[in-house]
């Protein structure tokens, strides 16, 4: 890799910044505010132009900042380049992707199973069983397992009554007796709801207090199901955005590591990890998305397919680029050596044309 390709490497990455800052992170996570995210037009941003009294290098060319001081004594505030979680939202805004959700209620306004407010557990699992949350610790569940030490004993005796059958063949649904079974028992010792299990302190909640739910998209994105999508080219059908194979089955599209069939990227990915003098994450190649779904903690999950395209793409068995295989489909997509080659070769070849005509 030449020093031209590796300041430009460097350059769109997140290593160039402006000045060392005071912390690892400007941004770190803290229940005060540390720092200012600052959004300015893309037009105000190419000429320098954020609303502070410095003017910043031109190499901070982007829309988003974070800096923690408007001014100090030295006139430099700790800069640094921000698109984060609000230019990632945009990006897949612009693909048009609906986000699936499979966590929520149909219409969150009206009261459901899940919304009303009941003296009973509204999550169905063990743990609810002893009054615990799912962000529970396994220092919460041994400590209330050491305050009933004849559980196992208890149960084994209630398997032989109620499903002696289970003792003999293990059952598929394990799980389901033992709720039944807790749900029976009143005697059990199970954690204690106090006021502040309810409260956050320092920003944080406890393990037994209800945990934050994502309702709808959480505003990650406002695109509908089924509905028609248009573009110069006519109907869109699918999405396709680019991206950057990461691994075996992973590739960063739009801010987001996706989960990728590797039988369709299996041809970019060996050529992307075998080119000379490449690395295999400067290579953007397009990928269909699939599917997007939104979990219960708010983590975005995608699922993509890789696009073969260009002639570069094609792996021919006919002979029909011959030793031209995987010929790039880009002229500045081969590395900066072998362009140098193809060009002196060509010189060599003229050259060699005025000789032989003045020996003529």
């Amino acid at each position: 890799m030449h020093n031209n390709e590796l300041y430009g490497l460097l350059r769109n990455s997140r290593l160039a910044q402006v000045a060392t800052p005071l912390s690892k992170k400007l941004r770190g996570e803290s229940h005060i505010p540390t720092h200012q995210i600052i959004y300015t037009p893309k037009s105000s941003a190419i000429r320098s132009s954020f609303g502070i009294k410095t003017q910043l290098p031109k190499q901070v060319g982007q829309s988003h900042i974070v800096f923690n001081d408007i001014d100090n004594p030295k006139n430099m505030p700790d800069v640094e380049k921000y698109s984060g979680k609000y230019y990632n939202r945009l990006k897949f805004q612009e693909t048009g992707m609906v986000v699936k959700n499979y966590q929520n209620e149909s219409n969150p306004l009206f009261p459901s199973s899940t919304t009303k407010s009941t003296t009973s557990n509204k999550v169905d699992s063990i743990l609810a069983s002893f009054n615990l949350n799912d962000n529970a610790t396994t220092a919460d569940v041994t400590r209330l397992l050491s305050k009933n030490p004849e559980l196992n004993k208890r149960f084994q005796q209630w398997l032989l009554k109620n499903s002696p059958r289970s003792l003999l063949s293990k059952p598929l649904r394990y799980s389901d007796l033992l709720r039944r079974f807790l749900s029976s028992q009143s005697d059990i010792v199970r954690q204690e709801l106090q006021l502040n299990d309810l409260a956050r302190p320092y920003g944080k909640a406890t393990s037994n207090a209800p945990r934050t739910k994502i309702q709808g998209t959480g505003g990650f994105s406002y695109a509908q199901k089924g509905r028609l999508t248009n573009s110069p080219n006519g109907v869109k059908y699918g999405v396709i955005a680019p991206g950057r194979m990461v691994g075996d089955r992973e590739a960063a599209i739009g801010g987001f590591v996706a989960s990728v069939n590797d039988r369709t990227t299996l041809l970019q990915h060996n050529y992307s990890r075998n080119f000379p003098g490449k690395h295999s994450r400067q290579f953007v190649m397009p990928f269909k998305l699939n599917e997007a779904e939104i979990t219960g903690n708010g983590s975005v999950k995608m699922y993509a397919d890789g696009v073969k395209v260009g002639s570069w793409m094609q792996r021919t068995n006919a002979g029909e680029y011959g030793e031209r295989n995987y010929e790039a489909s880009n002229p500045n997509f081969a590395s900066a050596s072998m362009r140098n080659r193809n060009e002196n070769v060509k010189l060599e070849t003229l050259l060699n044309l005025m000789g032989a005509g003045k020996g003529k």
